[in-house]
């Protein structure tokens, strides 16, 4: 039996609607051929129990085992066949914080390039048994929360990092560091962790000028505007989530005020914050393309608002009393 879907077969939680880092739970019975295509995230499988061969461009009939953890680029297809049932857990990302104080991506990836890269599986140290179950815990509760999935994100990089030798972090995550990524790659990798575009242009190992150059090239548009634009998705998604107080949003993205926030929401989300978290439950999904539209349409009525006061300020005012030719 042959699929070909995005790792989701027998039992999985929906991760349909997760843009950003969530987890979900796949069970692939014996006998059954998954086919991952290339997509927008990167992936972590925790076979939690089980056995199954992948192939791909990078190693081919690669026998996994349970309590192993495999990468798979988002750049790749992966053909898995399971050799017994498998239950995996699967972390879902396009980037996350993989660089800890005092790394970049241009230092880390001059270590990279000293390292023999190969496709390979590593097993899980013991913290991770525990950090897999509590994530199975929350999602086999229901706790399908965005704060939950960043949460836990987090925590599993914490682990990667201090938990396992630097060979073998640089080693799992190579193509994330793979000196020939391309300039959109390194944007993407960093972006998360930019406060504001000279940040941005930083951690990307460019002067800021130079920066813009490449990146009207690379995303025909200003970093600001792409950044901002993502900020709305992100921001958007909290919004959909009630558990998080709309104050703990303000805080975190650094908006001066609550006025300072509602007009942002306006601009690139198309409403208020409040109004914005009663149509999420009516399950109205805020999407890039919605961000996209609604600042367009802030454009053209700040462009008409210009033009209308320049139409303004050209028809002459005339001052004093009329002339008595003027008055008959």
């Amino acid at each position: 039996m042959k699929l070909t879907n995005n790792l989701c077969s027998t039992s999985c939680s929906s991760n349909s609607q997760l843009p950003e880092p969530g987890f979900y739970l796949s069970t692939i019975k014996a006998g059954e051929t998954l086919v991952i295509n290339p997509d927008d995230a990167n992936r972590l499988l925790f076979l939690r129990s089980g056995r199954f061969t992948i192939s791909s461009v990078e190693r081919t009939d690669y026998s996994v085992r349970e309590s192993h953890i495999l990468f798979l680029s988002r750049a790749h297809s992966y053909t898995m066949v399971a050799e017994e049932e498998c239950s995996l857990l699967i972390a879902r990302f396009v980037t996350g914080p993989l660089t800890a104080e005092g790394d970049t991506y241009r230092s880390i990836a001059a270590e990279v390039s000293k390292i023999n890269y190969k496709f390979t599986a590593i097993p899980m140290v013991n913290i991770f048994g525990g950090f897999v179950d509590s994530v199975v815990f929350f999602l086999e509760h229901n706790v399908n929360t965005m704060a939950m999935h960043r949460a836990k994100i987090e925590e599993m990089f914490v682990i990667f990092r201090h938990f396992y030798s630097r060979e073998i972090f640089l080693r799992t995550f190579y193509s994330m560091f793979n000196n020939n990524m391309s300039f959109r790659t390194l944007v993407e990798n960093n972006a998360p962790n930019a406060k504001n575009v000279e940040a941005l242009a930083k951690m990307c190992g460019h002067s800021l000028s130079h920066f813009k150059l490449l990146f009207g090239q690379y995303f025909d548009q200003t970093p600001y505007v792409w950044m901002q634009q993502n900020r709305a998705v992100e921001i958007a998604a909290l919004l959909n989530d009630t558990s998080i107080p709309i104050k703990s949003i303000i805080k975190k993205y650094g908006f001066t005020s609550h006025g300072h926030f509602s007009l942002f929401c306006r601009k690139f989300l198309g409403d208020t914050p409040r109004t914005l978290r009663r149509r999420s439950h009516l399950g109205v999904v805020t999407t890039l393309e919605d961000v996209k539209k609604n600042l367009d349409r802030a454009r053209r009525q700040s462009a008409s608002t210009k033009a209308s006061s320049a139409e303004s300020a050209e028809t002459p005012r005339r001052r004093g009393r009329p002339r008595k030719s003027e008055t008959k």
